[in-house]
């Protein structure tokens, strides 16, 4: 509403020049603002107006799309109506009924048509209609007891739920043949075509067609026939003859081929190597220079061509001996000539080293020809066994063997510090030269038991313990004084166990397995093992780790027969 806002600002604009005195001024604002007011509740009431007749056109617009709907149904059902009284017609048509037993004669007879048809004297086999599968739609009907058959007539269109659908065989059981009439075919494969056509009319035949087909056979000889031979036929039928064409083919282009690529060109050309001479030539020793049957020529197959190539040079045979594999082959054919037959032999000699050469260097011989040589291979390197020996001995045993040490695993055992427990590669495997070998090593210092470090291990030192054997023999008291007796027994118990344990690893006695005669058995020493019951040392053990008493892994497994040879191991 602007106009009232510029009737304020022109008020405003009288009250500030004092052209209207306050009464006025008053009278006139309030004037103002019930105009105002007026003018909204109009707006108000026009929009009311405005969306009550968007609503109605609304209304409008839905009622015409019913309406449209409700003609389109009205439409379909008058369709439909007439569909349905156009099928009535229909039905109550007239048509003319079929009894069931001239339909079927009316098949019979069609079968029997049919097969005299194909039953022609001249034809070279015999045919038959097996069957007729019937499939008929059409009205049933009943009358005197007997079922009809009403067939529609051509102009008739009957719903396809109206007809009924009858499917039937009728099937024909043929006739056994008459063989007394047929006589045997003659084998004419091999024979030339005059000697075949004699042979088929004085086997009471008559000759059919010939045909031609390429063939390495002579030219004219029969390679085919039907009926095929010892069959049998009836007397006056005709036999159908292939026989054999040469082949004519094209001479290939051979001159600048090497002698070996020429001949084989020849061989897959179906034509034959003839003479081979020899000329004297700037070409390359071997190159076809000259062929006896000109390019393009047509010959027959099997024809054979002369041939003439660059001769051969003479040249030194390299010394070979004492080379590598790779410079030797590079040698010989600097030399002209091609490696031949290679035969390796097990030799001290670094690998791929010539040890022989035939022919020996020096000997002058025509270029091309092959230099077999025989060269050397390393015996397979294997691991050697260091177990029990002292990590020293067992380095220079590796070093002899170009191997060396690889990873080397402290492992608490009662044995002499630094003798080789275990070694991976095991002892025998086949490896390479170079290749490292992990050792596990012994280590009687008594800082490997749990618990006692540098400051305990000086202690014990001082009263003369300085291994884990020491340890494992000491007094409990003595060794209670410095640690304290709780841990003294701790300490000695550790020792002794792997004392014991280091005892029956010394027969091959895993370390897990060890451990279990020693907790479950009370087996301390290998004279323990010795006096055991191999039965009864087997269920303790046994029932040590169903209870809980000794943990051991998910995957290990303890047999019986192991802690019977465990037994006689100690024994």
């Amino acid at each position: 509403m602007t106009f009232i806002t510029n009737l304020r600002l022109n008020l405003e604009d009288l009250r500030t020049a004092k052209d209207i005195d306050e009464a006025s001024l008053s009278e006139v604002s309030n004037t103002i603002d019930n105009v105002e007011i007026e003018l909204q509740n109009k707006d108000t009431l026009i929009n009311e107006l405005r969306n009550n007749t968007n609503t109605i056109i609304s209304e409008k617009i839905v009622l015409e799309q019913e309406n449209i709907i409700l003609s389109d149904q009205i439409a379909g059902l008058l369709e439909e109506k007439a569909n349905l009284e156009n099928n009535i017609r229909i039905l109550q048509q007239h048509r003319a009924q079929i009894p069931s037993k001239n339909l079927v004669t009316t098949f019979r007879q069609s079968l029997d048509s049919m097969a005299g048809t194909l039953d022609e004297p001249e034809s070279k086999a015999n045919y038959i209609i097996s069957s007729m599968n019937v499939k008929l739609r059409t009205n049933l009907s009943l009358e005197d007891n007997e079922l009809q058959f009403q067939l529609p007539k051509p102009d008739d269109i009957i719903p396809p739920e109206n007809l009924s659908t009858i499917e039937f065989t009728i099937r024909s059981t043929p006739k056994e043949p008459d063989l007394s009439e047929y006589i045997e075919v003659p084998d004419l494969t091999g024979m030339i075509l005059e000697e075949a056509e004699y042979a088929i009319t004085d086997a009471g035949f008559k000759r059919g067609t010939t045909s031609e087909k390429n063939s390495n056979s002579p030219q004219g000889m029969v390679i085919d026939q039907i009926p095929s031979a010892c069959s049998l036929a009836i007397p006056g039928a005709a036999i159908d003859l292939t026989v054999s064409k040469i082949i004519d083919v094209e001479m290939p282009t051979i001159v600048g081929l090497d002698i070996d690529s020429g001949e084989q060109v020849l061989i897959n050309s179906q034509l034959e190597v003839g003479e081979i001479t020899e000329q004297s030539s700037k070409s390359t020793s071997g190159t076809i220079l000259i062929q006896s049957i000109e390019a393009g020529t047509t010959v027959l197959v099997g024809t054979p061509v002369d041939i003439v190539i660059a001769a051969r040079e003479a040249v030194e045979v390299p010394g070979l001996i004492g080379k590598n594999l790779d410079m030797a082959t590079y040698l010989i054919r600097s030399a002209k000539l091609k490696p031949g037959n290679i035969v390796k032999q097990v030799s001290t000699k670094k690998a791929d080293t010539v040890l022989e050469q035939d022919p020996p260097a020096g000997t002058v011989v025509l270029d091309g020809e092959c230099v077999d040589m025989v060269i050397s291979i390393i015996e397979a390197l294997k691991v050697p066994d260091v177990t029990g020996k002292h990590i020293n001995e067992a380095r220079t045993i590796l070093e002899n063997k170009e191997l060396r040490i690889g990873r080397i695993i402290k492992r608490t055992s009662t044995l002499g510090t630094g003798t080789v427990l275990d070694q991976e590669p095991k002892a025998g495997t086949e490896v390479e030269e170079g290749m490292p070998l992990d050792l596990v090593v012994a280590n009687q210092d008594i800082e490997m038991i749990e618990g006692i470090g540098p400051e305990r291990g000086s202690k014990l030192r001082d009263i003369g313990i300085n291994t884990i054997k020491d340890l494992a023999v000491a007094d409990t008291e003595t060794v209670g004084e410095l640690v304290g007796k709780s841990t003294a027994t701790k300490f000695i118990s550790m020792a002794k166990l792997i004392d014991s344990t280091s005892q029956l690893g010394s027969l091959g006695i895993d370390r897990q397995s060890a451990e279990l005669l020693v907790k479950a058995g009370g087996i301390d020493s290998v004279n323990a093992l010795k006096n055991a019951k191999a039965d009864y040392l087997y269920n303790l053990c046994t029932e040590a780790i169903a209870s809980g008493k000794v943990e051991v892994p998910v995957d290990y497994s303890l047999k019986q027969d192991a802690v019977k040879r465990w037994v006689e191991l100690a024994q």
